[in-house]
């Protein structure tokens, strides 16, 4: 659970940005649906890919990180992105990305959490049984772009 000093600390964080920005006359850029692209982050990733043998075992990853992702949005602050993406060329295939404040956030309280604890096992009983292949790689980004 985060506690309320981490919110009021990341509220903040946003909040003296945007002003400091105003301040100076700069409003940042935004997307097209009026979203601040941010900068600078420089966050640890995880870049998972998935290759399922079924869309029915496919779907039971999906159901679990639905689970997972609402979770995560209201409980992590630190994390800045859980995403997954199916292939536009292979619907077995997917890939996820999740972006943390550090790796120390994701090894501590993320892989402490009750989705991750309910999400893992789903996936480790597919891996077991042969129906997913997961590949994957962590980075940290170099503050180079925006998100």
């Amino acid at each position: 659970m985060v506690s309320a000093r981490d919110l009021a600390i990341a509220a903040a964080s946003c909040g003296l940005t945007l002003l400091v920005a105003r301040l100076h006359g700069a409003t940042p850029p935004h997307t097209l649906r009026g979203r601040p692209k941010a900068t600078g982050d420089k966050a640890f990733v995880l870049a998972v890919s998935m290759t399922f043998t079924t869309q029915d075992d496919a779907k039971k990853v999906l159901d679990a990180w639905q689970s997972a992702a609402e979770y995560c949005l209201h409980n992590e602050p630190f994390l800045y992105a859980y995403e997954m993406a199916q292939s536009d060329k292979n619907p077995l295939m997917y890939t996820i990305i999740e972006r943390y404040r550090s790796k120390e956030d994701y090894l501590g309280p993320h892989r402490a959490s009750k989705a991750f604890h309910a999400f893992r096992p789903v996936m480790r009983e597919l891996q077991e049984g042969g129906r997913v292949v997961v590949t994957g790689e962590s980075y940290n980004e170099l503050g180079i772009g925006f998100t």
